[in-house]
C-alpha cells in the first residue's frame, strides 16, 4: 500500500511521454497530416485509415491520468491537513477528465466538412467536458499545494499553467470556428500545457514526502 501510492503518482508522466509519442507516431502513419493545421483528433477522426488502433493508444494515456489521479486522491487522503479536500477533489477531477477523454477516443470526430452525425457530435461534448474537467482539476490542485510549503512553487507553476490554457482554450475554439490554418498549432498549446503539468505534477508529487505532525501526547511525554 506504501508504494503503490508513488507508483500511481508516476503515471502522469508516464501519460506525457505516452501521449507525446502517439501524436508524434500517429502523424508519420498519417498521410498529410500536419501538426500545424490539424487537430490532434483528426489522427483517429471517422474514416481516418489508422484511426481505430491510434483511438486505442489514445486510450491508454487517459488509462495512465487515470490512475495518476487515483494516486492523487490517496497522497491528498489525510484529514485534518491544510486543504485535504481540494487535492481530493483535484485527484478526482482528473479521474473525470481520463473517462471523459477516453469516451472522446470512442466517438470520433466528423471529417471536416462532412455530414454532422450522432458520434461527432458526442465527440465535440466529450471533448468539451474533458476540457472543463482538466482545468477545474489544476485549480483544485494548485489551490490544494499553495496551502503547504514545499509545494507553493509547484502551486504557482500551475497557476501559470491555467493562465496559459484559459489564454488559448478560447482562441483555439475561434480558429476551429474559422478553420484557421494554424488551428493544430493552436491547439496543442493547451493541450500540451496540461501534458507538461502532468508531468511535472508528477514529479513534483511522487518525490514530495508529507510531514506528519506528532500528536499532542507524544510532545508531551517527551519533555
Amino acid at each position: 500500500m506504501g508504494n503503490a501510492r508513488p507508483r500511481l503518482l508516476w503515471s502522469g508522466l508516464a501519460a506525457a511521454i505516452w501521449y507525446t509519442a502517439v501524436v508524434l507516431i500517429g502523424a508519420l502513419a498519417t498521410p498529410g497530416y500536419s501538426h500545424i493545421g490539424d487537430h490532434v483528433s483528426t489522427l483517429y477522426q471517422s474514416g481516418a485509415p489508422n484511426g481505430p488502433w491510434i483511438a486505442a493508444l489514445f486510450a491508454v494515456y487517459n488509462v495512465l491520468v487515470l490512475a495518476f489521479g487515483v494516486g492523487v486522491v490517496r497522497l491528498a487522503s489525510k484529514p485534518g491537513a491544510a486543504r485535504w479536500r481540494l487535492g481530493q477533489a483535484g485527484g478526482v477531477a482528473l479521474v473525470l477528465t481520463a473517462i471523459a477523454g477516453g469516451m472522446d477516443a470512442v466517438f470520433r470526430q466528423d471529417p471536416i466538412g462532412s455530414p454532422v452525425t450522432t458520434a461527432g457530435t458526442l465527440h465535440i461534448a466529450f471533448a468539451g467536458v474533458s476540457s472543463l474537467l482538466t482545468i477545474l482539476a489544476i485549480t483544485l490542485i494548485a489551490a490544494w499545494s499553495l496551502g503547504r510549503p514545499a509545494l507553493r512553487h509547484f502551486g504557482w507553476y500551475s497557476v501559470a499553467t491555467l493562465v496559459v490554457i484559459a489564454v488559448f482554450g478560447p482562441i483555439t475554439a475561434v480558429a476551429t470556428a474559422g478553420l484557421w490554418p494554424t488551428m493544430g498549432l493552436l491547439e496543442r498549446i493547451p493541450i500540451f500545457g496540461f501534458v507538461q503539468w502532468a508531468a511535472i505534477a508528477s514529479i513534483v508529487l511522487a518525490r514530495w514526502q508529507p510531514v506528519s505532525r506528532p500528536a499532542t501526547g507524544a510532545i508531551s511525554s517527551s519533555r
